[in-house]
Parts: structure tokens; C-alpha cells; sequence
């Protein structure tokens, strides 16, 4: 007798943007062999876009397609995968997500910052009804990060965490060391899909900000809302800053580190760094990020990817959307 397919994992996914376009398409290119690997298929069963009648993609089927939040919500599906960014929209759709039992990935870290220790608690309060919360995909892109701090390292008494968390700066400094000026980096960055049209976040160090304080809250606990974290981005004399830095052997990176000392406080900080070239931080190229994480009883841990694009943050959501189902890569658990 035949084996009997088993039903689709419903996804619904809001943003068809640079990452949400990115799983699509990631989805569509490994059907086969997630079928053949782990026997599972997967159907986007709706989209949400800002505006549903603007022409698209031919892999977007249109009749998914939708521009009301309410109908998103109102669709059947297992997983919601939240891509849009911001915090307001994509807000309303988290809460209403968990509140309904359903399963959460997203990519948004100001979201998190913003809202992450409450969004856990309706996990909590709702996990019997099927309510989880994945959010690898918000930190590191490729760089599984998440994971590590929640189950490989819990309970290692972690110290310390550091990173070059930002690919698009990262793309625009190791572009600058090769002679590049500061705004043609900029402009191959935009080319590349590495930096988006308005870049300021990522410039002004806010976007590695918000992933140092999710890394935080991961490592230890801190509410990410509070943490205080000294924060400068890339500045005007960062051309000249990257020259000195060549001339004295040295190069520049955009380093986020928070820090734990004993009795209990986190200090924390984004800036630019003069690193020897031998340093962890400093060997990561263009659009990668590099994430050490510290600990009394495993001592440091270093993690290194693709840390900016679509196909790294679609490949970690997808690893998220995997966890959902019933094999080892099992679902993450927020506390």
C-alpha cells in the first residue's frame, strides 16, 4: 500500500521584500529535496504586501496576495512568518500571532528590542496551545547564534558577548581597506543587496545596536528595552580613521560587545575598533559577521557566516521554520 502524503505546513508571510522574496524563493528551489530529505512540503498560503495591486514577481501567485492585515491573520497556517520590519504592523501581527497559539519567525530585531521579553510571555502563557517564538534569523543572518546561546551554552555561565554584527558596514569598511572611498562602498553595497536604499540604520550603528541588546537578553537576561548601550556608528571622519588604522598595521570593524561582571551588570557598546589583523573580530570579510561568545566553563566560542543579504536571513528563517516540525531540529523555547 502506498504511503500516504502527509499535509503541507501552512505558511503565511508577511513582507515580500529582500528577505521575504528571498524565502520564496528558497522555498521553491529546495521543495524537492526537503521532500525527499525530511518528507515535508510547505505552502505559502498568504502574503502580506503593502500593496497587493503593485505588479510583482511572477512566483508570487497573486490570489495569496493580500494588503489587509486582518485577512493575513484570518489565514489557516501553522507558521507566520514576519519579514516586514518596524515595530508597529509587525507588532500587531506577533501578538496576534501567539495569542491565536500559533508559531512566530521573524527577522525583525528592532521588534524584539522592543518587545521581545513580552512577546515571550505570551509564549508562556499560550504554549499549550501551540504558541512559540523563533527568532534566529533576527541576529547573524546565516550565524546560528540563537541556538547556541539557548541550548548549547545555557547554563555556561556565560561572560561575555562580541561581534561584528552588521554585514553592510562590514561590506563598506573591508571595501574602503581595498581603496575604495566611503560612498562608492556604499554604492556597490546598495548593487550587491547588501545595503538597503535608506542605510541609515545600519550606518549610524542602531541596527547592531538592536542585535546586541537580543543577544543580551538571550546571554543574559537583560531586558533589552533598558539596556544602556554607547552606541556610534560609522562617522564622517571614518575615511581617515580607516587610512591611520592601514598605516599602523591595523584595520577598522564595527564592534558590538556587552560584557557581565560579577555582581551582575552589563555593559555594553557598538563602535568602531582598531583591531590587529590577527584579531577574531577582524578577519571577517564584506557582508560576514563574526560573533564570539564567552563563557566560564566552555571559555569563547567563535561563530562566523554570511551575516547580511536575503539568502542568509531566508536560510535562517527557513532553519526556524524547520524546528516546527516533528525531527531533531525541534523548536526553540524563549524563556
Amino acid at each position: 500500500m502506498p504511503r500516504r502524503e502527509a499535509p503541507p505546513i501552512r505558511i503565511a508571510l508577511a513582507g515580500a521584500g529582500t528577505v521575504g522574496g528571498a524565502l520564496l524563493d528558497l522555498l521553491d528551489r529546495e521543495r524537492h529535496a526537503l521532500l525527499a530529505r525530511l518528507g515535508v512540503r510547505f505552502e505559502v498560503v498568504s502574503v502580506l504586501v503593502r500593496d497587493a495591486a503593485r505588479p510583482r514577481s511572477a512566483r508570487l501567485d497573486r490570489a495569496r496576495l493580500t494588503d489587509d492585515v486582518d485577512a493575513f491573520l484570518r489565514a489557516e497556517a501553522e507558521v507566520v512568518v514576519e519579514a516586514i520590519g518596524g515595530t508597529t504592523v509587525a507588532g500587531a501581527i506577533a501578538r496576534a500571532t501567539l495569542l491565536r497559539g500559533r508559531r512566530l519567525v521573524t527577522a525583525n530585531k528592532a521588534l524584539l528590542r522592543a518587545e521581545g521579553p513580552a512577546l515571550a510571555s505570551l509564549v508562556r502563557a499560550h504554549e499549550h496551545l501551540g504558541a512559540a517564538l523563533d527568532l534566529e534569523a533576527a541576529v547573524g543572518g546565516g550565524v546560528p547564534v540563537v541556538r547556541v546561546l539557548r541550548d548549547s551554552l545555557a547554563g555556561h555561565g556565560l561572560t561575555a558577548v562580541r561581534g561584528v554584527l552588521n554585514g553592510t558596514t562590514n561590506y563598506i569598511l573591508s571595501q574602503m581597506e581595498r581603496g575604495h572611498e566611503f560612498h562608492a562602498a556604499l554604492a556597490e553595497a546598495q548593487r550587491a543587496g547588501f545595503a538597503e536604499a535608506d542605510p541609515s540604520r545600519d550606518l549610524d550603528g542602531t541596527d547592531a545596536s538592536d542585535k546586541l541588546a537580543v543577544l543580551s537578553w538571550l546571554a543574559f537576561g537583560t531586558d533589552p528595552r533598558t539596556l544602556r548601550i554607547r552606541t556610534q556608528g560609522l562617522a564622517p571622519d571614518i575615511g581617515a580613521r580607516v587610512a591611520a588604522a592601514r598605516l599602523d598595521g591595523r584595520v577598522i570593524r564595527l564592534v558590538a560587545q556587552a560584557e557581565r561582571d560579577p555582581d551582575g551588570h552589563v555593559r555594553a557598546s557598538v563602535a568602531p575598533v582598531a583591531l590587529d589583523p590577527t584579531h577574531p573580530l577582524a578577519r571577517v570579510q564584506d557582508e560576514e559577521n563574526v560573533i564570539v561568545v564567552e563563557s566560564t566553563s566552555a571559555g569563547a566560542i567563535t561563530l562566523h557566516g554570511r551575516g547580511a543579504g536575503g539568502d542568509a536571513t531566508a536560510s535562517a528563517l527557513l532553519a526556524d521554520i524547520l524546528r516546527s516540525l516533528p525531527h531533531p531540529a525541534r523548536s526553540l523555547a524563549v524563556a
